[in-house]
């Protein structure tokens, strides 16, 4: 029970990573707060886990606010906040619309600024806190088709690194999570939509699989621990099974 009686908010965790990450700080004794914007798949993730829903669209800063003071009003304390909403639209730069920009900068990039911004006068206040940033792969190397997923997440590491240089002094540590290939429900959208194949992500991925979901999770688990990871502060995390490491290069011939 590495959390016991911590208060731990996730953003985006109707489903996916969040989901997962919800679980397994119940898990570990955390009062877990489900920030959602979408009401069905928020409650009924608080029902499956015992955790509290919480209404709130990232992208929105005047929401965010209001949904960090009714937190911390209820709970009295914000000890663990994890940034992991996101939104992916695909395509061509120039085919993409202004609003595919937009949707994806303002809830990745503005919704995690925003989300700190709140968040982080709580955590200062206290004198202690972890922020998680969950970024991406695509934060650390281009992918044809994702620029505004790529320029957010990139965006995102960035801020992770100038919010731990500002918050060190207090306290509070910030760090993220860069998962490679893990079979959410967005990587599955974009396979059903024909713009990868499985077979394709498996060649790319050095240890030749997907990550599990369980692997993200250890991964952020580890880094909220202050016990565990208490001197690491603007880190970023790659579990990507040596995706980074890889620059395609063809294997070499068994000749060798």
């Amino acid at each position: 029970m590495k959390f016991q009686d911590q208060v731990v908010c996730i953003t985006g965790a109707g489903r996916g990573i969040g989901l997962e990450l919800v679980k397994a700080f119940v898990m570990e004794g955390a009062q877990v707060v489900i920030a959602d914007i979408n009401a069905d798949s928020g409650q009924a993730a608080a029902r499956e886990t015992s955790g509290t829903f919480v209404q709130v669209d990232v992208s929105d800063a005047a929401s965010v606010k209001q949904a960090v003071q009714a937190i911390a009003e209820q709970f009295g304390r914000i000890d663990v906040w994890i940034n992991n909403a996101g939104v992916a639209h695909k395509g061509l730069a120039v085919d993409l619309n202004p609003e595919d920009w937009d949707a994806d900068m303002g809830v990745m990039l503005s919704g995690a600024f925003y989300c700190a911004n709140q968040v982080g006068r709580v955590m200062m206040k206290q004198g202690s806190g972890t922020l998680i940033n969950i970024a991406s792969v695509n934060g650390l190397l281009a992918q044809k088709g994702r620029a505004p997923y790529c320029a957010a997440k990139a965006g995102l590491i960035m801020l992770t690194k100038v919010l731990a240089s500002e918050w060190a002094e207090h306290g509070v540590r910030v760090n993220a999570v860069a998962p490679g290939v893990v079979m959410t429900d967005l990587v599955q959208e974009g396979i059903e939509q024909g713009g990868v194949t499985e077979d394709t992500y498996l060649e790319r991925i050095p240890m030749g699989r997907m990550g599990d979901l369980r692997e993200v999770v250890d991964a952020v688990l580890f880094l909220a621990d202050s016990s565990e990871s208490s001197f690491m502060t603007g880190e970023v995390l790659r579990v990507d099974g040596g995706w980074t490491a890889y620059h395609l290069f063809h294997p070499f011939s068994e000749a060798f």
